[in-house]
Order: C-alpha cells, then structure tokens, then sequence
C-alpha cells in the first residue's frame, strides 16, 4: 500500500495520460453502444444524483435487450474506466500530498478507493436491478452512487485545497 501511495512524476504523468484516453475514447464508445440499443445515452453513471424514480424510467425505456447492452457495458468497459481513474485519483492525491504532514494519514488515502468500490457497488446493483426490478435493489443502487458522487466531490474540493496550500507555501519560501 506504501509504494502504491509514494509519489512518482512517472506515475502521475502514466496515470493522467492513461485517464485521458479512456475518458476521450473509452466513454464515448460506451455511450454509443448503449444508445445504438435504446436511443438514448442517459445511463445512471452519466446521472449525477439520479433517484429510484429515474432509475425505473430508464430501466423501463432499455427494456431488456437495452439491460443486456448495458450488463455487457459495465461489466468490460465500466471495470476498466474505474480503474483508470482509480490509478489517476491515487497519483494526484499523491502528488498533492507529497512533503505534507497530511501524507501518512489512512483516511484520506482511503478515498479514492472508497469511491472505486462505490462505483462497482452502483453497476453492480444497476444491472442487476435492470434484470430483476426489485425496489431495494434499485435503491442500494442509487444510494451507492450518491455516497460515490459527495464523496469525489469532497476528493476534488480537497485537490483544490491542497493545491492552493501548496501554491502559497511555495510563494512564500520564493
């Protein structure tokens, strides 16, 4: 877990480029794929925020060749994409705690993962409750993509934090 944190320019510079490409090719691929099935490329993970009652809508307009297409969708493309940003969230969480007293604390290296595991737990019970409509499923599904969503929102608000600290602290020792 150590080596996995310890900041790299090489890591950073692999990680950022490889998050790039999958959101500029990977994403769109995606979104076609599910829209060329149901005509539409509104998908929960392109949803902030979405509740139960959107979910159903969706799962009523992909119908059930649309819930296979989308099954097939994050069970290849929405694995990696996670992955990808996973590798980059750790980088730049690295690079922005690197010489910081901050650095050593578990909690916050944590957060990128949390949000990682998040992001299965929605596909996982998304595509599950496109199969099966059950409502509790539907809800774990939306309650996982919320807490997902607050909690890389708070990821970024600190990115931007540390980033201005470490602007200051570098103009003051100029």
């Amino acid at each position: 877990m150590k080596a996995l944190f310890q900041y790299s320019r090489k890591k950073l510079i692999i990680s950022t480029v490889l998050f790039l490409m999958t959101a500029l090719f990977l994403i769109p691929i995606m979104t076609n794929s599910i829209k060329s099935v149901v005509q539409t490329g509104t998908t929960p993970d392109t949803s902030i925020g979405y509740n139960f009652k959107e979910l159903a809508e969706m799962r009523d307009i992909y119908g059930r060749e649309g819930a296979r297409t989308y099954l097939y969708t994050r069970m290849t493309y929405d694995f990696i994409w996670p992955l990808m940003y996973l590798f980059f969230l750790v980088n730049v969480f690295s690079f922005f705690l690197y010489g910081l007293p901050l650095y050593d604390i578990k909690f916050l290296k944590g957060l990128p993962f949390l949000v990682f595991l998040l992001d299965l737990v929605e596909n996982t019970f998304c595509s599950l409750y496109f199969f099966y409509g059950n409502r509790v499923i539907g809800l774990i599904a939306t309650y996982s993509s919320r807490i997902k969503w607050y909690t890389l929102f708070f990821l970024l608000i600190l990115f931007v934090l540390l980033a201005v600290y470490k602007i200051f602290r570098h103009m003051k020792r100029s």
